[in-house]
């Protein structure tokens, strides 16, 4: 499956009429990037990912892309650990009243813009290699 269908699907959510489809929409959003990201990065750690669970991989990523020295990939790793934790809320937390189309709508468009960020960042072999480079320093540095 492609991860981008997850934003497609959240782009027809966000405009819905009902609180748990701007929940759905949100959850969604988070997962077309984090799906994304983990379909660059796991390749190219499969040490790391081999042995991992699930749940672990959230921020397995998160952290790799956060400190691979890469500007533009930093930041939208932290745009993707704030849609983590909007996820989260969407999910888990039934008794919040901040979901409505216009959150989901922002939530929406901050995926889409970390997407375009981590499609530019890998679209040459040599920033791939300037992102895979930095994630081996970060792991070296941290042994991890």
């Amino acid at each position: 499956m492609e991860p981008k269908a997850f934003l497609d699907l959240a782009e027809n959510l966000k405009d819905g009429k009902n609180e748990a489809s701007w929940r759905t929409s949100v959850s969604r959003s988070y997962y077309a990037l984090f799906n994304l990201a983990a379909q660059f990065v796991k390749p190219n750690f499969p040490d790391i990912f081999a042995k991992s669970r699930y749940a672990k991989d959230h921020d397995t990523i998160y952290k790799y892309l956060y400190n691979c020295g890469v500007e533009d990939v930093e930041l939208l790793a932290g745009d993707m650990h704030d849609l983590r934790d909007e996820r989260n809320a969407a999910d888990y937390d039934v008794e919040s009243n901040t979901f409505g189309n216009k959150h989901a709508d922002a939530m929406y468009k901050k995926a889409s813009r970390a997407i375009q960020k981590l499609e530019q960042a890998t679209a040459s072999e040599e920033g791939k290699k300037a992102i895979i480079k930095g994630i081996e320093s970060y792991k070296k540095l941290t042994n991890s």
